[in-house]
């Protein structure tokens, strides 16, 4: 394992990290934050029948999980390059075990919208923080492939210990998940290597990147944002959408447990296809994305709906390394990365505030908002790429 520098920042380090280690070390640490999307059905579904609350108290209170995420990501913009990486994510690790902790034995809906509403200030930044060390290694490809790998993983474990540990505690079983989870990415940091502090440009490539706002980086953060709003609007009511078919609550949580582990794979095949073809895929990739959210449309059958949730996490754990990947392509100033996790915190708040509209005048509703969303998605990736040529890794 590699050897920890004794500076917090860690300022300095001579060459981009390689070592699976440290893709795997810097992926656990940075999915800490936005874990909790991940087991987005079984929160929703924890706080309408453990804490008691409405179906839109419920939403609410995981809209402002995803405004405090966008918040941090926003703030990251200016607070990560101005204090020591390492103990900026100690103290963000340490806010959100408390955060969660406090949740578990939380009473009322405003107490719950404003421990939501720290947890993601803190998970915003931190991702924002390890997103812009991801910019930093060899591959960003391979870093945000490995942190989908984990994130579908450790999402589809989480939902299912929340609904099978759910008889041992009164309430909260499911922020339990999360605050174990943040203790070992507590451990994993302090076993990083030396990086370069986040956002601050090594002097010899001062013109690497050429600019926050160039029309390809805007084409691409806009195509983040609304890929994400699509992603998670229509996620946070496959469960719903399930009971409306006449399946069970607890058939739909297992299935979506189960569902999340063929973003395992679909993770894998990025790292495969990416390595060999570059940028390329991207496009095609997104697009089979929203193709396959209208599968939930077919799903009035468990074997159906089972096989259209797993096609909708599958192709997603294709195209969102590529995504993030995208963003941070060409900085290694990890300015783009941190940028690009705003854009997808953004996403991620916004997308379930606007579905619960849509999915209160229907399901296929929302299912065909969705698609058309991740289309124009497409376009912006597509637009972003135009004009590179194979000696660019793929163009269009």
């Amino acid at each position: 394992m590699p050897s920890v520098t004794a500076s917090p920042s860690a300022g300095g380090a001579s060459a981009p990290h390689s070592a699976l280690s440290v893709y795997v070390m810097v992926a656990m640490v940075a999915m800490a934050g936005p874990l909790y999307i991940d087991i987005m059905p079984a929160i929703i579904a924890a706080l309408r029948t453990e804490y008691g609350l409405s179906a839109a108290q419920a939403g609410y209170v995981a809209a402002s999980n995803g405004y405090g995420s966008t918040v941090g990501a926003l703030a990251a913009l200016f607070i990560v390059p101005r204090i020591p990486w390492r103990a900026l994510s100690a103290a963000l690790l340490l806010a959100l075990i408390l955060a969660d902790s406090a949740t578990i034995g939380a009473h009322g809906f405003e107490p719950l919208m404003i421990l939501r509403f720290v947890h993601g200030v803190a998970g915003g930044m931190l991702v924002g923080t390890t997103y812009a060390l991801l910019a930093q290694m060899a591959d960003p490809r391979r870093g945000f492939g490995i942190v989908f790998i984990l994130h579908f993983g450790f999402g589809g474990i989480g939902i299912m210990a929340s609904v099978y540990a759910a008889s041992l505690f009164r309430q909260g079983v499911v922020f339990a998940v999360l605050v174990a989870f943040s203790v070992i990415a507590l451990f994993l940091l302090m076993r990083l290597p030396a990086f370069r502090q986040p956002g601050v440009r090594e002097p010899s490539k001062a013109a690497v990147w050429t600019g926050a706002w160039s029309a390809p980086l805007v084409a691409r953060t806009a195509g983040l944002f609304l890929f994400q709003a699509a992603n998670l609007g229509l996620g946070a009511f496959l469960i719903g959408i399930a009971v409306d078919f006449g399946h069970t609550a607890a058939f739909a949580s297992t299935t979506v447990g189960f569902a999340l582990w063929a973003g395992v794979p679909g993770a894998l095949i990025m790292l495969m296809i990416s390595s060999r073809y570059g940028w390329m895929p991207l496009v095609p990739v997104v697009i089979a994305a929203g193709l396959a959210k209208l599968l939930v449309m077919t799903g009035a059958q468990p074997a159906l709906y089972a096989i259209a949730v797993a096609a909708i996490f599958f192709t997603m754990a294709v195209a969102l390394p590529y995504g993030f990947a995208l963003c941070a392509r060409d900085d290694t100033s990890g300015q783009a990365a941190l940028l690009a996790g705003f854009a997808s915190k953004l996403g991620l708040a916004s997308g379930p505030a606007i579905a619960g509209i849509l999915y209160s005048h229907g399901a296929d509703l929302l299912i065909g908002a969705a698609v058309a969303t991740v289309m124009v998605a497409a376009g912006l990736f597509a637009f972003s790429l135009r004009g590179q040529g194979p000696a660019d890794d793929g163009g269009y």
